[in-house]
């Protein structure tokens, strides 16, 4: 007897379509005809018929991005939906990057796909290279927290440690930031803020369980997902995510309420009036 069929949010069904089709600015440009040149220390791509060229470009073997307004793009920088990162040279970066005390992963198109601390450095807060001020400083507050907690639980793993390199006192010391995370918080916060959210769902949307067996997307995993509003800033959206995880630790006694049980995060932010709302997934 076939089963009935289930019916998704269109919300819902435009970000599986997003994340199973990976990064769609990866439309990359054939080398064109034109030449590199610094004006004012910046530098751009001439055409030959003498105008910037804007968007991806292919030279030399090597990936670019030209900004709107003709600049090469350095660093950190976010093209659609998706972030990259571009050496001082303008090259794309392809493969594992490190960068001070993080370690940043990257889709095959060069786009982000993972970042977390680098083994030994202490674990707690980093750059996650794709957050806004004051989304990467709820991060950082939320990374050091988890931190504490690991070290709490386990306060031998750095007086044990001896400095070899086969050795990582500080493996679950903070969260693995998880792009796809990031993007089904954004989607989730932007329905909670226009529908409204009770009781862990989003209205007509249904729960974060929902969301990642719709996808899908880790389906199986234990996920926790805390909706913050109308914050003035990241100190007091931070007090709000612990005493929401406190409180049902203290009713239910569950590790499933601690930071320090889950590995990865994602997080999205959105500024109304002033103040600020988050939506936080914690992922075992």
């Amino acid at each position: 007897m076939k089963g009935r069929s289930r019916l998704y949010p269109i919300s819902i069904i435009m970000m599986a379509a997003f994340l199973a089709a990976g990064p769609a600015n990866a439309v990359y440009a054939a080398e064109p005809n034109g030449s590199w040149v610094n004006l004012d220390g910046n530098w751009y791509w001439k055409k030959t018929d003498g105008t910037a060229y804007i968007g991806w470009l292919y030279t030399g073997g090597r990936f670019y991005y030209m900004k709107e307004d003709g600049t090469m793009a350095t660093g950190w920088e976010k093209v659609g939906d998706e972030w990259y990162y571009f050496h001082e040279d303008g090259g794309m970066n392809e493969g594992q990057l490190v960068l001070d005390n993080a370690v940043y992963e990257f889709e095959s198109s060069g786009a982000l796909k993972t970042a977390k601390w680098l083994e030994n450095t202490g674990g707690g807060a980093y750059n996650a290279g794709c957050y806004d001020d004051v989304a990467q400083d709820l991060f950082g507050q939320l990374g050091d927290e988890k931190k504490e907690q690991y070290f709490d639980a386990y306060p031998d793993r750095e007086r044990e440690y001896d400095g070899d390199n086969h050795t990582s006192y500080d493996r679950y010391a903070g969260f693995i930031m998880d792009m796809k995370l990031n993007k089904i918080a954004q989607s989730r916060l932007e329905a909670a803020m226009e529908k409204g959210y009770a009781d862990g769902r989003v209205t007509g949307e249904g729960t974060i369980e929902d969301t990642l067996a719709s996808i899908p997307y880790r389906k199986n995993a234990s996920c926790l997902e805390v909706y913050v509003r109308d914050c003035e800033d990241t100190d007091e959206a931070y007090d709000k995510i612990m005493n929401v995880t406190g409180r049902k630790y203290t009713s239910k006694s569950d590790r499933k309420y601690t930071l320090q049980y889950y590995r990865y995060m994602g997080m999205a932010h959105e500024e109304k009036n002033g103040h600020h709302w988050f939506m936080v997934l914690f992922m075992r």
